[in-house]
């Protein structure tokens, strides 16, 4: 009876062992998640939320995500824009999250460095190399240049695109203060318009070399362009003052997503709210959460649709993983 037990168990374990190594694998489903946030960190709220013990670090942790992108104003404007400070606020960005991590400046980063409230004030022409060299060092490029297909401007390398989940992702750099034309107080004004028109030129060059082949695109920066429009004209290397620094790209994103006729998420940062609107069919806007406001990041899932647009945003907070529902003014 013994012997019979012991073989009738040796033929289940054979057997067993036999399913085993036949079963195919199971495929872990693609990452299709990226994470956004702007404008932080402001406050002892935002340090602690950020913190690997807080509650975002902890959410940021626990989350698949290809990537993280930081669309600006690292610091708060009432802060001095000191060496110390800046390089404080990198070190606990740039451990936010083991996957790659993605920046384009802010105003409070460098042209609100300026402003007489501040001690010390700051030349912002300076305040940018400053920073340009603080956060796009060997460490950052080395994690950025793993996503697929990435690129920087030559022209302006603050500037990168890459490719995800076939869609095409690239930052702009559109800082506040319309672009740095405006509260212009310690660098030469002729100099700070030449910089702003140099900054329109290069963002309008690196939009319209986009891939044709991408199923979808993002664009990300840091200024709000809809919230901050003015009835003046737009700036231009003839008008530089008295003028909307930010209608050229109103217009050209405009123009952009008529013409790819593909969907477009334009995500910035800046201003208080964490909302979207939809700016046309296949256009639409993503107010990042931050500002003091909101202590919080966004989750965009992308979603493979039926309908002919063929791409979708599903945007959740990650902080309470629902659904964000808020519509921008």
């Amino acid at each position: 009876m013994m012997g019979n037990m012991f073989g009738l168990m040796s033929s289940i374990i054979v057997l067993v062992s036999a399913s085993s190594l036949s079963a195919s694998p199971i495929e872990a489903k693609p990452v299709t998640d990226f994470l956004v946030m702007a404008d932080m960190p402001y406050t002892i709220i935002d340090h602690k939320n950020l913190a690997p013990t807080g509650l975002l670090g902890k959410k940021i942790a626990q989350t698949p995500h290809g990537f993280l992108m930081h669309l600006g104003d690292m610091k708060a404007g009432a802060e001095p824009c000191t060496d110390k400070l800046l390089t404080t606020h990198k070190q606990l960005l740039s451990t936010l999250t083991e996957q790659p991590f993605v920046f384009t400046p802010g105003d409070n980063d460098w042209t609100d460095c300026d402003r007489e409230n501040l001690t010390p004030r700051y030349d912002e022409l300076e305040r940018l190399a400053f920073i340009k060299e603080l956060m796009f060092d060997k460490a950052y490029l080395e994690k950025v240049t793993t996503l697929t297909g990435f690129k920087r401007q030559t022209s302006m390398t603050e500037n990168a695109r890459w490719q995800f989940a076939d869609v095409e992702f690239m930052t702009l750099h559109i800082a506040g203060t319309h672009n740095g034309r405006r509260q212009v107080l310690k660098s030469d004004k002729q100099m700070a318009y030449h910089h702003a028109d140099l900054r329109d030129s290069n963002n309008l060059s690196w939009l319209a070399q986009a891939d044709p082949k991408a199923k979808a695109y993002v664009i990300a920066f840091q200024a709000d362009i809809y919230t901050h429009k003015t009835e003046q004209a737009a700036c231009s290397e003839l008008v530089t003052a008295n003028c909307d620094g930010f209608k050229i790209y109103r217009d050209a994103l405009a123009q952009f997503a008529q013409s790819v006729a593909k969907p477009v998420l334009v995500i910035h940062g800046d201003t208080g709210e964490f909302c979207q609107q939809k700016l046309a069919a296949n256009l639409t806007r993503l107010n990042a959460p931050g500002d003091y406001m909101f202590s919080d990041i966004a989750q965009v899932s992308i979603t493979e649709s039926k309908d002919s647009n063929g791409i979708n945003w599903q945007i959740t907070s990650l902080k309470t993983n629902k659904p964000l529902v808020r519509i921008c003014n």
